[in-house]
């Protein structure tokens, strides 16, 4: 691994908390295995306490701050936390002061809304419903939280226990071999979003090209183009082991792929087709460069 990463990337996490407004019903479970004639472990029913569409802000929210926290870092360690490489921290930190903005502004007004929703809730759930299933208005507005948190990453020499020298030494080697692979697969995860990037716009202006003339409406979104330019801007942030390779391809494809709106390849055949050529121009490339075996589970 790289000595220096530690002093170039941290680690960060994101832990958010929704209140799932759903209740296991032991009674009408039970109903309905006696209506049926069958055991009540065969099933079971869970009622929604509240509408659904009440938490759907909320829920968004949550959604867009994972999507947002995924697409800024690279994978670390199955317990959550992910790397962020020091480039990238400020932007990282002000997209989710927003994202955390919006998210308690949503929770703020589903609570001020709850006693309504309790209201509602016992007419629809009519014979369902029961009063004790609905926490107080504090308890559930406590069931919400939005939090992200900072690490450095380890490094193996700060491995320190009295096992003795050989020992210590050993499990400093296991530490430092594990994490480079880490940092390899992290490395590998930024040259498959490019890919994968490349590869959908490829694929979708051939689509494009395949459809009638004047009826080609709908053939891609204008998120096409908007998501590689997002995808390209990022990169650099994301070239762990400061990749020349990678960010020259992402140069490459911002100045040919990027270019030209998604409306404007629409009313240019033309140039879409220009475009899908230099896209498949450029994967062809990056095949090269990944190795088959990585370029093909880029496109599984």
């Amino acid at each position: 691994m790289d000595n220096e990463l530690s002093s170039r990337a941290m680690l960060v996490s994101l832990s958010i908390s929704q209140w799932a407004a759903r209740k296991h019903d032991k009674r009408a479970s039970r109903d309905v295995a006696e209506h049926y004639g069958t055991r009540e472990d065969v099933g079971r029913y869970t009622k929604a306490l509240v509408a659904r569409d009440s938490l759907r802000a909320i829920q968004t929210a949550a959604g867009a701050a994972r999507t947002e926290h995924y697409r800024r870092t690279l994978p670390w360690s199955d317990d959550g936390a992910r790397i962020l490489m020091a480039a990238g921290f400020q932007e990282y930190a002000a997209t989710m002061s927003g994202l955390r903005d919006t998210f308690e502004r949503e929770v703020r007004a589903f609570v001020l809304a709850y006693p309504d929703f309790v209201r509602a809730a016992r007419v629809d759930l009519n014979g369902l419903f029961v009063e004790t299933d609905y926490p107080s208005t504090e308890r559930v507005e406590a069931k919400f939280s939005f939090s992200t948190g900072v690490l450095p990453l380890p490094d193996a020499a700060d491995f320190r226990v009295d096992l003795g020298d050989s020992a210590v030494e050993r499990i400093r080697g296991e530490i430092g071999a594990r994490m480079s692979d880490t940092v390899n697969a992290a490395a590998a995860d930024a040259w498959r979003r490019l890919y994968d990037g490349v590869e959908h716009m490829a694929e979708r202006l051939k689509a494009f090209e395949a459809k009638v003339p004047g009826n080609r409406e709908g053939a891609f979104r204008d998120s096409l183009v908007e998501n590689l330019v997002e995808l390209t801007s990022i990169l650099p942030s994301l070239n762990i082991k400061g990749d020349p390779e990678l960010d020259r391809l992402s140069r490459e494809v911002s100045e040919r792929l990027c270019t030209e709106s998604a409306q404007g390849l629409r009313d240019n055949p033309n140039a879409a087709r220009a475009v899908r050529r230099d896209a498949e121009s450029i994967l062809a490339n990056m095949a090269g460069l990944m190795g088959p075996d990585e370029a093909g589970r880029a496109a599984a």
